[in-house]
């Protein structure tokens, strides 16, 4: 069997748990940090519907054209909890990203999770594109410019 490796990257946000919930979950301002210039659409925000990810070169994204990456939404838990489950053409591995929103203090905490690497090796990029991800959302949320 093979050994299950999930990424795991939090960060502290000055904001509300309600403003970094409209953050994580409205495709205009997830399109704004996750991957800047990396557009999302989220049709419905509904457990069971899709969402889709097209995926431009930059940083984050080596390579020459945009990949379109498709989700069907797997927890809606307003503000707590925003799940995907991508559809990797792998039948073998499942892929689940999941923001967890948790009020500390007078900001949210939030942690993005990632299930489906087989090894660390193979989850190494992903720990750093996440790290930069919550790098740009909290400068979103806290008004300033994204570093990544």
């Amino acid at each position: 069997m093979l050994e299950q490796i999930t990424v795991v990257r939090s960060i502290f946000i000055q904001a509300s748990q309600e403003r970094v919930w409209k953050a994580v979950t409205e495709a205009e301002q997830l399109s704004k940090w996750y991957s800047p210039g990396s557009p999302w659409e989220i049709p419905l925000l509904q457990v069971g519907e899709t969402a889709y990810f097209h995926h431009s070169p930059n940083s984050y994204h080596v390579g020459t054209e945009v990949v379109t990456m498709q989700a069907t939404i797997e927890i809606v838990d307003a503000p707590n909890r925003f799940a995907l489950r991508w559809e990797l053409d792998s039948t073998d591995v499942v892929m689940i990203t999941t923001f967890i929103l948790v009020k500390e203090n007078d900001g949210t905490r939030v942690t993005i999770t990632e299930t489906g690497y087989e090894t660390r090796e193979q989850a190494k990029p992903t720990e750093a594109g996440y790290a930069m991800s919550l790098e740009n959302l909290q400068a979103h949320l806290e008004g300033k410019s994204l570093p990544h």
